[in-house]
């Protein structure tokens, strides 16, 4: 027997949720086309390799891996889209001229426990800015996540923006153990300034280079947090990070988005992978981020091509997650029009139906035999705002009830008079 559950982390999105997912899905690919994107598709299943040169937070274990039964190799759903942008790049766009401003929306699949709402398969929708290593190109990035935020209506949010060459310059100094460096990272994902201390304290090297890491816990806030970072900057790949996250708030500043940026030089955000400025956007109403990214200069030159590049994403059903905490989710809506039509001849239903949908309007016939009331819940289940009422008793056969289903407004029409106004585009619906 075919099981009828849906497996554990899979879920399947009936019309309201796959009308939903579409919608914040073109309101995103929107803001990334004004600024200047152009949607790539990558495929679904792909080769292993591709995602070994992921890093951080334990993407490549999470990824479904499978034998091609032809060559033997071994595959993988795709559990991300940036590798497959990047061997793109790296293969069949090295001619073009820099820089790519690429964008995708596509689902990824990660081998994860489904628990607390984790998905093993969810929609991303984002962009890769490849060929520059100005500032200006992660400010870029950032400006774009902020517009997208503001495109699908969200009101309270932030972006957390680090550096994590600052952090990188001082373990480069300090040149932990692997165990050690993993512990340090973690507590300063944690913000755990007690045991980022123990931990630091039996190392053999300079007190100013231990503070300078204790601190970081504390490097958190406003544009202030620029001026003091710079007294714990001790050596000289931290003070060039940052001075180049300077740089790139200097550039958001000019944009007016200061007001919705945090500095975080203690952001561990998939540490190994990224290479410059990172950041994440959170939401009041969530605990998790709704979009992350950051510089990744060392990517695609694993692929052949050397190229500086930066990039982010939104996780769609966490964009729709934050909407619905704020209460402002939009609600669901089903075709335009529902024909209601008692007559045997159908002639001037279909009429109707195509003289609509020419004007652009989706249009739905109620095809089952039902009685009026019957077909106005089916009408409001279905979310559809109006119907159209043909051939009731009483009514004349050329005549038709325009009903405003929110409203309860009705308006009589001739079919003739009424297919005439749509065609025209002068017809008054109820209100």
């Amino acid at each position: 027997m075919i099981p009828t559950t849906i497996p554990k982390g899979v879920r399947v999105l009936p019309p309201p949720e796959a009308a939903r997912l579409r919608w914040i899905q073109k309101k995103l690919l929107t803001v990334f086309r004004r600024w200047g994107f152009r949607e790539v598709l990558t495929p679904t299943f792909e080769y292993l390799e591709v995602f070994a040169h992921e890093a951080g937070d334990g993407v490549y274990g999470q990824t479904f891996k499978f034998v091609d039964r032809q060559t033997g190799l071994l595959l993988a759903l795709r559990s991300d889209l940036t590798p497959q942008v990047a061997r793109m790049v790296a293969s069949t766009m090295r001619d073009h001229p820099l820089p790519l401003r690429l964008a995708y929306s596509a689902s990824v699949f990660r081998h994860e426990e489904p628990q607390a709402g984790r998905q093993r398969e969810f929609f991303q929708a984002g962009v890769e800015l490849i060929g520059s290593d100005r500032p200006e190109a992660d400010a870029e990035m950032i400006a774009m996540a902020v517009e997208g935020c503001q495109e699908a209506g969200l009101r309270h949010f932030q972006i957390d923006v680090g550096q994590v060459e600052y952090l990188r310059g001082m373990l480069n100094a300090l040149n932990p153990s692997p165990d050690l460096r993993r512990r340090i990272l973690s507590a300063l994902r944690r913000k755990d300034a007690v045991e980022l201390e123990l931990t630091l304290k039996p190392l053999p090297a300079e007190a100013r280079l231990k503070e300078g890491i204790q601190h970081l816990t504390t490097l958190y806030g406003g544009e202030a947090i620029l001026e003091r970072a710079k007294g714990w900057a001790v050596t000289e790949q931290s003070r060039f990070a940052l001075e180049n996250l300077t740089q790139v708030y200097a550039v958001l500043r000019t944009y007016g988005l200061a007001d919705h940026i945090i500095i975080d030089l203690g952001e561990t955000y998939a540490f190994d992978y990224h290479t410059g400025v990172v950041f994440q956007v959170f939401t009041e109403s969530l605990g998790y981020p709704i979009a992350s990214g950051g510089r990744y200069d060392n990517l695609i030159g694993q692929f052949g091509y050397p190229c500086p590049a930066t990039g982010f994403a939104f996780e769609l059903e966490k964009v729709l997650a934050a909407l619905e905490a704020e209460g402002i989710l939009p609600r669901d809506q089903g075709p335009d029009f529902l024909i209601i039509d008692f007559n045997p001849d159908k002639h001037q239903a279909l009429h109707i139906a195509r003289t609509l949908r020419n004007k652009g309007y989706a249009v739905a016939r109620d095809i089952i035999r039902r009685d009026l009331e019957g077909s106005l819940h089916y009408a409001r289940v279905s979310a559809i705002p109006r119907v159209i009422v043909l051939g009731l008793q009483g009514m004349p056969g050329d005549r038709l009830t325009l009903r405003d289903l929110a409203t309860g407004t009705a308006t009589t029409f001739s079919v003739a008079e009424f297919c005439q106004q749509v065609t025209d585009g002068t017809v008054q619906w109820p209100t």
